[in-house]
């Protein structure tokens, strides 16, 4: 197969079902061989990005099945590289040093639309995301590189992510949208910020199952999407990006 693109998936399933859905609703086709070629490794064995993260010695380290994923990508000839999960970017250094080719920075493309806001003034950006995340700084280091103050949920509002995003949403494919909408509230209102980042990729499934209707929600896995179908049509001319889809209910 030519012209392809790899996905590091299964970190959950389910959300790289739903980031392979839109890829798919956001490339216009009129036949089969409209659509965009990719190979997806749904490597759900990979152990959990966030437990490791939060205590090198409770669990397995993700980074030799994250290198392994890699490793197999290269072999196939991909173009680029995408990974279907914000957390595991915390391994993206070593990741990127063994890979033949780019791979796409999820953080970095939301970080980025979330700026895009012109405000005399820094922004203030909230971020939805695992512990494991939030304890990597992932998008703490990047809001702040771009002269802007992230802003976190306190210790309470991250409990009710974690349950969201593990009790929920992982293990019971169920999306609270009082819990979601509530959570995204306390930080648009109460935190006061410009913009809250969606920085999981199962916030990515809830937004999509039950959406919060604001241009203010900065969806991770979506502007991951985006880039992908961009970078991955320059192969195919005819195509090009369509609007966002209508969210699914």
């Amino acid at each position: 197969m030519k012209n392809c693109f790899g996905i590091i998936g299964g970190m959950g399933t389910m959300a790289t079902e739903d980031f392979v859905h839109t890829v798919n609703r956001l490339t216009v086709t009129h036949r089969d061989q409209d659509y965009l070629n990719y190979v997806i490794l749904n490597d759900a064995e990979i152990p959990d990005r966030t437990a490791y993260i939060l205590d090198h010695n409770c669990c397995a380290n993700p980074l030799p099945s994250l290198e392994a994923d890699v490793q197999l990508l290269n072999q196939l000839g991909v173009m680029f590289i995408v990974m279907t999960c914000n957390t595991a970017h915390y391994f993206i250094p070593a990741l990127t040093a063994l890979s033949n080719v780019p791979i796409l920075n999820m953080p970095a493309l939301a970080v980025t639309a979330a700026c895009r806001s012109q405000q005399p003034r820094p922004l203030r950006i909230g971020i939805l995301a695992t512990t494991g995340t939030l304890e990597s700084q992932l998008y703490q280091q990047l809001i702040r590189s771009n002269g802007h103050i992230p802003v976190i949920p306190n210790k309470q509002q991250q409990a009710q992510v974690m349950t969201l995003i593990y009790d929920d949403i992982k293990q019971r494919d169920f999306v609270d949208r009082v819990k979601f909408h509530g959570l995204i509230d306390q930080l648009l209102n109460a935190a006061d910020c410009d913009a809250v980042i969606l920085g999981c990729t199962e916030l990515s499934v809830a937004q999509d199952a039950a959406p919060y209707d604001s241009e203010r929600i900065i969806d991770a896995q979506y502007e991951l999407a985006r880039a992908t179908v961009q970078r991955a049509q320059a192969t195919k001319p005819a195509l090009i990006l369509r609007r966002r889809p209508s969210i699914r209910r």
